[in-house]
């Protein structure tokens, strides 16, 4: 029951920030045939060569990377289309276990024999099932959108050479860091959930918590020493894309994120089963 009422309450937010999103990822992926001309690439890296380190990876741009490979301009792609994904996981989390209080549908939930901790499941499984498939969407979308565009745009380019295989090499890649790292956001937002007595600003708090996650990150890579190293134990540093495609992996990062993963399910549980719902 409770799987169900919650994958069908996000279902239609879900195609509705998939749509956005994509039309978001076709406007950044129709710059790419432009940015594969040696001549246009040539002169975008000399501008980008004029930057200091902090802000070229701050923009994404890492060592060793090179946006004439596809595997690159994906995870370029999705550095910036990552940060409405996280926002996206988090408000599922963040919503899920207070906005039953706040539409009243708690006392009917209450009127059927189940215990808070099978609340808390079914919400977090149905939730888990509505972001990979969310992924699911992007990632097809991301497929054909780049396979649509190198048969059309490339022209006699060196990147007119890609094969289907890289394109979806690449995709797996991006695709699982952004499932790891939405996965601790989510469970993050869980934990305000169960906190909360009402859902009432949790979107604007998800998405608050988000920007201020990569405003500090900025910060920590301009500064560098001790903050730079925390930043980078972040979930949008730890698995931000070029580090999959590129498999250059932070595994203390992974590690670090796995255990704030746990930690927060596991406080949910403990908070929400024993909290007063009012009704």
């Amino acid at each position: 029951m409770i799987f169900n009422m919650e994958f069908k309450s996000n279902f239609a937010k879900m195609i509705s920030w998939a749509i956005v999103l994509i039309i978001l990822l076709g406007l950044m992926l129709a710059f790419y045939p432009f940015l594969a001309e040696s001549q246009m690439n040539s002169l975008f890296n000399s501008v980008l060569e004029s930057f200091n380190e902090p802000t070229r990876n701050i923009l994404g741009f890492y060592d060793g990377m090179d946006i004439v490979n596809i595997g690159d301009y994906i995870a370029l792609v999705y550095h910036y289309l990552a940060i409405l994904i996280f926002v996206f996981a988090m408000q599922l989390g963040a919503n899920s276990l207070a906005k039953e209080q706040t539409s009243g549908n708690i006392e009917y939930i209450y009127s059927n024999p189940i215990s808070k901790s099978e609340i808390v499941t079914g919400k977090f499984t149905a939730n888990i099932l509505t972001y990979i498939l969310f992924l699911i969407i992007m990632a097809l979308a991301t497929m054909g959108l780049v396979l649509g565009i190198s048969s059309i745009g490339l022209g006699g380019s060196e990147a007119s050479q890609i094969t289907s295989f890289e394109i979806f090499e690449a995709v797996v890649k991006v695709f699982v860091g952004l499932l790891g790292s939405g996965l601790v956001f989510m469970s993050i937002g869980y934990f305000f959930s169960a906190i909360s007595k009402s859902s009432l600003h949790q979107d604007a708090v998800s998405a608050l918590f988000v920007f201020l996650i990569v405003l500090l990150t900025i910060v920590g890579k301009v500064i560098g020493d001790v903050f730079g190293i925390v930043v980078s134990y972040f979930p949008n540093e730890a698995f931000r894309p070029y580090s999959f495609v590129s498999a250059n992996l932070n595994i203390f990062g992974l590690i670090a994120n796995a255990v704030i993963f746990i930690l927060m399910i596991v406080l949910t549980y403990s908070i929400y089963s024993n909290k007063e719902l009012k009704y």
